[in-house]
């Protein structure tokens, strides 16, 4: 018999603070290289594979071991190896007419 309990408790464990809902596989550049970190190129800005567009915000926080601290990332920012945190850009408000 299923233990309707025993399943909720195991993904009431469950931190939305993994490192997979904080990363951007395949993005693409959309501005220039602002610098470099080790040689790896730093791109201004980046698009997703939605279209929304992010902007370099820094170097991505690490644990003692070695893995990304996702946990101090705002809301909306995302690491993008070897380790750039982009943040979504804003909308501009829209003017009244």
């Amino acid at each position: 018999m299923l233990d309707i309990a025993a399943i909720k408790s195991r993904f009431a464990t469950i931190k939305h603070d993994h490192i997979d809902f904080h990363v951007i596989v395949d993005p693409t550049v959309d501005g220039p290289v602002i610098g470099f970190y080790g040689e790896q190129p730093i791109a201004a800005a980046i698009l997703d594979h939605a279209g929304r567009r992010l902007v370099f915000h820094g170097i991505a926080p690490l644990r003692r071991d070695g893995g990304y601290d996702v946990t101090l990332l705002r809301a909306g920012e995302f690491v993008i190896e070897p380790g750039f945190v982009y943040r979504l850009e804003t909308a501009p408000a829209a003017r009244a007419a």
